[in-house]
């Protein structure tokens, strides 16, 4: 998995319907509008609702995507997940995971983090924030991307954190990167 071009979306709780049906409608409509290689349904509340979970992995499943659980990777286990997204905590979790999951991702903040979950073993990295996110740190900006050596790291990154729309998609494809991973992007 190297960088080329890879989208992915990640789900938050509060944008999205509490209701597998009308999850399903929602979820459905955002899978047919854009094309998605990479899905991580993330709740930080950890109040799983089981039935949302299941609508996601089928849903997925029906569109060829690669479905990731955030951090709980024992229910992700239990539900047949393809992988998971590890927070900054879980670092050393890497290489246990990646016995367990054909994906796991990790959530960087630095160039170090990078290396780090690198060496960890992580097959997926995202980088963020790159611009402006509500109630996020200050934006690490595009030129931080064309400042990774890509060329050092056996993994996909992602660039993360205020990618809501094409013109920041393009700006990301023109750098080293070139994978993007967003919220609010999908829900436009």
């Amino acid at each position: 998995m190297k960088n080329t071009n890879y989208s992915y979306l990640i789900t938050d709780p509060l944008l999205y319907p509490k209701t597998p049906k009308l999850f399903y409608a929602f979820y459905k409509r955002i899978l047919d509008k854009h094309s998605v290689d990479y899905a991580c349904y993330r709740d930080k509340s950890f109040l799983f609702d089981i039935s949302l979970l299941d609508v996601f992995l089928r849903l997925n499943d029906d569109y060829k995507v690669k479905s990731l659980l955030n951090t709980d990777y024992l229910l992700a286990s239990k539900l047949g997940f393809m992988g998971v997204h590890c927070n900054s905590t879980q670092l050393k979790l890497i290489k246990t995971l990646k016995n367990k999951f054909d994906f796991v991702f990790f959530s960087a903040h630095s160039k170090i983090d990078i290396s780090l979950a690198s060496i960890n073993g992580a097959n997926g990295i995202t980088i963020g924030p790159i611009f402006y996110t509500p109630n996020k740190s200050k934006p690490l900006g595009v030129s931080f991307l064309d400042s990774i050596d890509i060329g050092s790291y056996d993994v996909s990154i992602f660039a993360l954190g205020g990618v809501v729309d094409d013109f920041s998609i393009n700006e990301i494809r023109n750098t080293k990167i070139k994978n993007f991973a967003s919220i609010r992007y999908f829900l436009s």
